[in-house]
């Protein structure tokens, strides 16, 4: 049989039009809890990077969070990615505990998913925040931006805030909290879309086939801005619109704010791996919904970065910038 050489098959690929991928990269995406809005996801991206960037491997891996997750991606940051959310990335950027240093090379390569944070409550007498003096409050497990970061706003906005009983716990301990009251209020997020309907987390339908529709509680602008001087954190306010969740749910605009779901990496992780991320994300991001139905909450002015330059990863920003996008 005859033998053919290197430069022979080189010569037949170029003929038949075949090439073999230019930069192939093996990535972990640290993608939170499983089942999580992160972590769909992620995992959505992962199918669409197959087959629009199939020289790069991804593999989205189960973390206890964003901040396990960036302390994972920390320690083999030429390979890593976080999917977290912006308020505890700002945190590690910034040394804030429980960090122990500053992770000032973490940066964005895109945003994911737009969440509005707000709360619900039975209780009629319960009107405003003011209201919940001495009342118990289900939030999120306390490391999360559900939990202490949430604790933080609320607390900006009551005369008397240490009277509030704080009782951190995940989503289904509140249901169940909120229908037995063993607590008067609880968080409640909610996944935007570019059109109605918005999506509130699971737990939110059980408890209007339980007891019916809740009532809304406003986070007051002044409130929001006030917890970011005092966290050196820029929260963002944000409305969930009227008739945004339902017909008439809720029924007029509710202050509240808002954290983003993105991909972060460190300055380690090359250049063209961002950018080919960057590319498909932005350019395919309808098709993740075909993967997770968590993804129809992704769109592509959502994932074009509103923060500064220097906080996203050199190789996205060379993207957004090809595409007039920065």
């Amino acid at each position: 049989m005859a033998r053919i050489s290197f430069k022979s098959l080189a010569a037949l690929i170029l003929v038949l039009g075949l090439s073999t991928p230019s930069h192939a990269a093996n990535v972990e995406i640290q993608a939170g809890i499983f089942g999580g809005t992160l972590y769909q996801m992620s995992y959505a991206l992962t199918e669409i990077l197959k087959v629009h960037a199939p020289e790069i491997t991804a593999s989205a891996v189960e973390t206890n969070g964003t901040g396990m997750g960036i302390i994972k991606a920390s320690q083999a940051p030429e390979r890593r990615i976080v999917a977290g959310t912006l308020v505890p990335v700002m945190e590690a950027r910034a040394g804030i505990p429980p960090y122990k240093k500053a992770f000032t090379g973490l940066k964005l390569i895109g945003n994911m998913s737009e969440n509005i944070q707000t709360l619900i409550t039975f209780d009629p007498s319960i009107k405003t925040i003011e209201d919940l003096k001495g009342k118990r409050v289900g939030l999120g497990p306390k490391p999360t931006v559900l939990g202490h970061n949430h604790a933080s706003i609320v607390m900006a906005a009551c005369s008397d805030p240490k009277s509030i009983d704080f009782e951190y716990m995940n989503w289904g301990s509140m249901r169940d909290a909120m229908l037995d009251g063993s607590i008067d209020a609880m968080i409640l997020g909610v996944s935007s879309r570019q059109t109605p309907p918005w999506v509130p987390v699971a737990v939110y339908g059980e408890l209007i086939a339980s007891r019916g529709n809740p009532h809304y509680i406003d986070i007051p602008v002044e409130a929001v801005k006030k917890a970011s001087e005092n966290d050196k954190i820029a929260y963002e306010c944000k409305d969930v619109p009227a008739g945004a969740i339902a017909e008439n749910v809720p029924p007029k605009d509710v202050p509240s704010w808002r954290d983003l779901l993105g991909l972060y990496a460190f300055d380690e992780l090359d250049e063209q791996t961002a950018y080919t991320i960057a590319k498909v994300l932005y350019e395919h991001c309808d098709e993740m919904a075909t993967y997770s139905a968590a993804a129809k909450g992704v769109w592509p002015e959502l994932i074009v970065p509103t923060v500064p330059d220097d906080m996203i990863h050199p190789g996205a920003l060379r993207f957004y910038k090809e595409k007039g996008l920065r």
